[in-house]
Parts: C-alpha cells; structure tokens; sequence
C-alpha cells in the first residue's frame, strides 16, 4: 500500500525500506481520505519531540465514545543509513484495547515510516505509510495562525493556536506547546471529535508484545 505519488516503492520484502527523498513524498487526491486515517492526529499535527520514555495521555471524545489515548516514545533504532528510526505507541483504552505502534524516521521533517495495529486476541498487522507526520495536504490549508493561552490544567500558559480547513470543508484547531511531551500538541479539535492532553510522564515501557505480520510495499498504481 503506497500512499505517496513521484517516487519509487519497494515490491517486496518485509524489511522497512529507506523513505523516499523528501520533496517526493506527495499524496495522490484519490488517496487523501485514507492517507489521513493511517496517521493519527496527535501525530500529524505534533512538533516532535523523540525522547524515550516520555508520554502524553490525552481525552480523545467524539458523540460516539470518549477514552483516554496514551501517546508515548518507547525504543529507537539505529538504521544502517544513520537514521534514528523511533518506536512510538498510541494506546487506546478502549474495550478491548486497541494499540498502534508508529516507527518514525527522525530529523527535520519525521517521516511515519510504518504503523502497526494490535487488537488482541488477533495478531498484530503493520503497514507501510512513507508520510511525513506535517504532511501538507492532510493537515489541510492552514488558514490561521496566532498565540493564544491555555487558562488551566498540567500544561497552562502560552501557546500557539492553528487552524486549517481541509478540502471537504472541515475546519480543523490545534493548540501547540512545547510543555506536552512527545508531539507539542495540547489540543485538537474539529466537529466530529476533540483531543486534549491532560497527564504526561515518563518511564514509559514498549507495550507491543508479538511482532507484526508486515504487510509489504507494492508497486506504485
């Protein structure tokens, strides 16, 4: 499954491939709409922050259910191009429990290289994404940008407000600030669901306990 247009993608084999060069991962149109859905909003929204350990809990609530989602830097790897490639996990705390585990190529601009999904008792399926977590066209068009303040809870103070309109017309606010660890993200909102960090800490463990069966890149349609 390739998401990006311009580039070329590995046929076969399990092994994660090395991302293609940056200025060609774009997503084709037809393919937004399940782009967007492979990456979680935390993380297509965050400003990066990859130390190990650390994680942010937010309230994920929506009409239709309201969870917390643990979103946290769990190992790394060093790949033979030198690249960090960083584990990270979303536990959704739902019933049952749904884990997704993203790994991120470090840098600049981190690239999602893949994401697995667990949700027991079925084994763990991985997928390759090849995006960027600030991929434009699943952000949408941003449209506003200001400093504004979080009045209360863990992560008070100044902050910088976005807002993006997406090509279905949905409007899109995200709250930024370096106090929340991990993505810099303290608020999501848009009208189907709203994401607000309320913890953060540290010492966080790996929780994938099976390794994912890897579904393989195909070629580019």
């Amino acid at each position: 499954m390739c998401w990006f247009a311009g580039a070329s993608a590995e046929a076969s084999g399990n092994a994660p491939a090395t991302p293609p060069p940056a200025e060609t991962i774009t997503v084709a149109p037809s393919r937004i709409a399940e782009a967007r859905a492979l990456v979680p909003p935390p993380l297509l929204h965050a400003r990066f922050q990859p130390v190990v350990g650390t994680w942010v809990e937010y309230e994920y609530r929506s009409k239709q259910a309201r969870f917390p989602v643990r979103v946290a830097v769990v190992g790394t790897t060093q790949r033979e191009d030198g690249q960090v490639l960083y584990q990270v996990e979303l536990d959704y705390q739902t019933e049952p429990r749904t884990l997704m585990v993203a790994w991120v190529v470090g840098g600049a601009r981190p690239i999602v290289e893949r994401m697995a999904v667990s949700v027991p008792p079925t084994a763990p399926i991985s997928l390759p994404v090849d995006l960027y977590m600030d991929q434009p066209e699943l952000r949408g068009t941003l449209t506003e940008e200001k400093p504004t303040d979080i009045r209360a809870g863990k992560f008070a103070g100044k902050a910088a407000q976005r807002v993006y309109r997406q090509e279905d017309q949905r409007v899109v606010t995200v709250v930024m600030t370096p106090k929340v660890p991990v993505s810099g993200v303290e608020s999501i909102r848009d009208d189907t669901a709203t994401w607000v960090a309320r913890a953060s800490g540290t010492g966080a463990q790996p929780a994938l306990s099976a390794v994912p069966i890897a579904i393989p890149r195909l070629p580019q349609q």
